[in-house]
């Protein structure tokens, strides 16, 4: 006990004292823990909710439903983002309307279902240098199927 009140005394004279905390400083030093106590800490992944891949199918021209076929060509001139539901299928469509020349693909670059969602994401690529383009416009759209899931599909 001794020791302790000596080197308490040796802070008091020697100038190591530490300063008292004001208010704020007490508040935010009690405040900042039980915050990232009770939020917990996570990963930000870009905002994405966690995902799982689905399965789907790219569906050829002559097997799209003829509702939607009528739908997509009345919005063929212009970007088109569609989800339509026929017989328990859902069918994804995007569209990147009018192009210059042919030779035009889609990729798909996500498709997967969060808890509340389905999540599409595709590409247009553009016609390789090297390929020989048509001179006519093309009207570049994909239709993916799958399961229906009760969900809105987010274009991303």
């Amino acid at each position: 006990m001794r020791k302790w009140m000596e080197h308490l005394q040796k802070r008091k004279f020697s100038g190591e004292q530490r300063a008292p905390r004001s208010g704020m400083a007490r508040l935010l030093a009690a405040v900042i823990p039980l915050t990232l106590l009770l939020t917990g800490c996570s990963l930000d992944l870009g905002g994405k909710e966690n995902r799982t891949p689905l399965d789907f199918t790219v569906v050829e021209t002559e097997e799209i439903p003829k509702e939607l076929e009528k739908v997509i060509e009345e919005h063929k001139e212009g970007e088109i983002q569609v989800a339509y539901i026929d017989q328990g299928s859902l069918y994804v469509v995007r569209g990147y309307g009018k192009q210059a020349t042919g030779g035009y693909s889609i990729a798909v670059d996500e498709c997967s279902e969060g808890e509340e969602n389905i999540y599409v994401a595709t590409t247009l690529i553009g016609p390789s240098e090297t390929e020989q383009q048509k001179s006519a416009p093309s009207y570049p759209v994909i239709v993916l199927k799958m399961e229906n899931r009760d969900k809105e599909v987010v274009f991303e």
